[in-house]
């Protein structure tokens, strides 16, 4: 639900500090010479910044819970120890589960807060085969028919000979998978469930869960019976324990702070 701070509000509040004007991004809330509110412009956007930084909780938001906020340790482990999966266990996944686990989708970043992320999630091997795997491997060997799609696809030829083999290396036989989408129109759309998928595998990891992000499924879903969507996640408690740790990817931060622009 989006956040209207006209609906919330509660002048008596109100001790004219001028907080929630300065920090709303798009200058939607006036306020007399004192500092008091005395009325929010149609150019807000929700995002709640007032509410959140009000010392007098004028917009009637849940107290911050800052205690229960994990260490900057913490937080580097989880990232650290976070890990594609491909190997799952039968281990079902319970609804109750799915939920907590999506819970993360509500408080992802969107561009210009433009809220409305959408998650199908598919529970269950048989939905799982019927919608994603079953339709892939019969387009996979009507593509291949004449091993054309094989000798195209160079080093990966191994991998479709095992598709029209009816081999599932498409999910890996992951019980759940999630397929995350934007709204129509939406400019940031793509990025926005990006976000909202990669805070959804890191929580995974939290929860004992693994995941993999699924290139194949995203970029095929348009001719797929779950349409098109932007992040597509499998998701199963692994079979397998992680012994050892994996080096950190290569990659580059610049200083370009001093540099000319060109």
């Amino acid at each position: 639900m989006l956040f209207k701070p006209e609906q919330r509000f509660i002048s008596e509040k109100c001790v004219a500090c001028g907080i929630c004007s300065d920090v709303c991004p798009e200058g939607s809330i006036e306020t007399d010479r004192s500092g008091k509110v005395v009325s929010f412009a149609s150019t807000c956007m929700g995002c709640a910044h007032c509410g959140c930084y009000c010392p007098s909780n004028c917009f009637d938001l849940p107290a911050e819970q800052h205690a229960e906020i994990p260490g900057e340790d913490q937080i580097q482990n989880l990232f650290e120890n976070r890990r594609s999966t491909r190997k799952f266990s039968e281990k079902k996944i319970e609804e109750a589960v799915v939920n907590s686990l999506l819970e993360p989708v509500g408080f992802a970043p969107t561009g210009q807060n433009a809220q409305g992320i959408t998650v199908d999630v598919i529970l269950g091997s048989a939905g799982i085969n019927r919608l994603i795997v079953k339709p892939l491997v019969k387009l996979v060997r009507v593509l291949d028919c004449f091993r054309l799609l094989s000798l195209l696809a160079g080093p990966a030829r191994g991998a479709i000979r095992k598709i029209r083999q009816g081999e599932d290396i498409i999910t890996w036989k992951a019980p759940c998978v999630l397929l995350f989408r934007a709204p129509a129109g939406n400019v940031t759309g793509k990025t926005d469930a990006i976000i909202a998928a990669t805070m959804v595998s890191i929580k995974a990891e939290s929860m004992g869960l693994g995941s993999f992000w699924n290139g194949v499924v995203q970029m095929a879903s348009p001719i797929l019976q779950v349409k098109k969507c932007h992040a597509v996640l499998c998701v199963g408690y692994p079979s397998l324990k992680k012994y050892q740790h994996v080096p950190a990817r290569e990659w580059t931060s610049r200083d370009i702070s001093q540099s000319e622009c060109k």
